[in-house]
C-alpha cells in the first residue's frame, strides 16, 4: 500500500474552496441514496449487548450504557433498511474489567462466544472484534488464542486506556511497555486491533454536567494514538493493523502538535515544523524513524459519530481515503444517519464512497471477500 498522501496541491486548494459549497448543495436525491440504494456497507463499529453480559454486569450493580435501546432484531432491521450488508461486532463501555481478573476473563469469554454464535447463526453477515480482559496480560493472551483460533475472530478489541487499582496504575495507554507481551502476540498474528475510547479517570467531571463522551472520548483516542506512535510501538510491531473510532478523535485538529521533534508537509509544498523540531523533513524522533505522518497514514479510522463535512474533510486531508472505514456506533447512531451524513458532506466522490462504505474494509477483513 502506498502511504504517501495522494492529495495534489490543486485538489487541496479546490477542496478547501469547495467544501462548504459542496456540502450545502448536495441534492436531496444524493442524500436519499443512503436509503434507496444498496451500498453493501461493512460496519466496523457495531455494538452488541449479549444478554449474559448485561446480566453479569447487573450482578455487580453496573448497567452498560445503551443496553436498553439495543436488541438483535432492531440492529438487523437497521442494517437491512440502510444497506449494511455486514458488520463486525464489539462490546462497548464499560468493557469487562472491574478490578478482578477471573471475573473479567469470564465476562470476556461470554461476550466472545455470543459474538461467535451470531457469526454461526447468520453466516456471512457478522464478524467480531473479540474483547480481552486487559490489563490482565495472561488472561488476554489466552483469550486472544481462543478467540482467534477457535472462534475465528476477525480481530481484537482494546480500550484507549486501562486502570488496575491493585497494581497501582491508572489510565495506562496501550503504548506502555506493560502491554508489550500482548503486542508481540498481535503483531505475530498480523492482527487487526479495533480500539474504543474510554474516558480517563483523571478527567471525569472536570466540567460539571459534561460527560466524558463529549470531550474526553476524542482526547482519549488521540492520546492512545500518540502513545502507540511515540513509544515506538508502531515501529516495533509494524504488522498490527490499528482501527481508531470516531475519526481518530481530535487527532486531525491537533496534527501539528503531533509533529513534536520533526517536520512534515501537512499541506503539500508547505513544510510545517513541529515543536522542538529542526524544520527539516526527515529529521524524525528516534522512536519514529519513518515519521509521524507515515504512522498516522497507515492506521485506519472509522466515521462513527463524525460523518459530517467538517470532520471528514479534516480526516480525509490527514490520511488517504483508503484508511477511512464505515462505522455507525450502533445503537448510538444508525446506519441511516451515518450514511446520509457521508453523502451530504460532499467530501467523497462516488468511487471514494464505495471505498469507505465497503472496499477499504475488505482489505482488512478476509471473511467478507467471498
Amino acid at each position: 500500500m502506498d502511504y504517501t498522501h495522494s492529495l495534489s496541491r490543486r485538489n487541496f486548494v479546490s477542496g478547501l474552496a469547495g467544501a462548504s459549497a459542496g456540502a450545502f448543495l448536495a441534492s436531496r436525491g444524493a442524500i436519499a441514496q443512503t436509503s434507496t440504494d444498496n451500498p453493501r456497507r461493512i460496519d466496523t463499529h457495531l455494538h452488541v449487548f449479549p444478554p449474559e453480559y448485561v446480566s453479569m454486569l447487573k450482578g455487580i450493580n453496573v448497567s452498560p450504557a445503551g443496553w436498553d435501546r439495543w436488541s438483535l432484531a432492531k440492529m438487523i432491521e437497521d442494517m437491512d433498511r440502510y444497506g449494511t450488508a455486514q458488520g463486525v461486532t464489539s462490546i462497548t463501555l464499560p468493557g469487562v474489567w472491574f478490578g478482578e481478573a477471573q471475573f473479567a476473563r469470564k465476562v470476556a469469554r461470554a461476550c466472545n462466544e455470543y459474538a461467535a454464535k451470531l457469526m454461526s447463526d447468520y453466516k456471512g453477515r457478522f464478524g467480531m472484534f473479540a474483547v480481552v480482559p486487559l490489563p490482565d496480560i495472561d488472561g488476554s493472551l489466552r483469550e486472544i488464542e481462543y478467540a482467534m483460533d477457535t472462534l475465528k475472530a476477525d480481530g481484537i478489541c482494546m480500550y484507549t486506556q486501562n486502570t488496575d487499582e491493585a497494581k497501582g496504575f491508572h489510565d495506562r495507554s496501550p503504548g506502555d511497555p506493560y502491554f508489550n507481551p500482548v503486542h508481540e502476540e498481535l503483531n505475530r498474528r498480523k492482527a487487526v486491533v479495533y480500539t474504543h475510547p474510554k474516558g480517563p479517570d483523571c478527567c471525569s467531571n472536570l466540567v460539571p454536567g459534561v460527560g466524558g463522551t463529549m470531550i474526553e472520548y476524542g482526547a482519549a483516542t488521540s492520546r492512545c494514538i500518540a502513545s502507540l506512535i511515540f513509544s515506538g510501538n508502531t515501529t516495533k510491531f509494524p504488522d498490527t493493523k490499528w482501527i481508531f473510532s470516531h475519526g481518530g478523535g481530535v487527532t486531525p485538529y491537533v496534527l501539528e502538535r503531533f509533529l513534536t521533534g520533526t517536520a512534515a508537509e501537512i499541506v503539500p509544498g508547505v513544510v510545517t515544523k513541529g515543536q522542538g523540531g529542526t524544520g527539516k523533513v526527515g529529521d524524525n524522533p528516534k522512536n519514529v524513524p519513518n515519521g509521524v505522518l507515515y504512522e498516522l497514514r497507515r492506521m485506519y479510522y472509522d466515521c462513527a459519530q463524525c460523518a459530517n463535512m467538517i470532520a471528514m474533510r479534516a480526516l480525509r486531508t490527514m490520511v488517504p481515503v483508503s484508511q477511512i472505514l464505515f462505522g455507525t456506533d450502533y445503537p448510538f447512531r444508525s446506519a441511516g444517519e451515518t450514511g446520509q451524513g457521508l453523502v451530504a458532506s460532499a467530501v467523497f466522490d462516488a468511487g471514494e464512497l464505495r471505498a469507505v462504505n465497503r472496499e477499504n474494509a475488505l482489505r482488512l477483513l478476509p471473511r467478507f471477500r467471498a
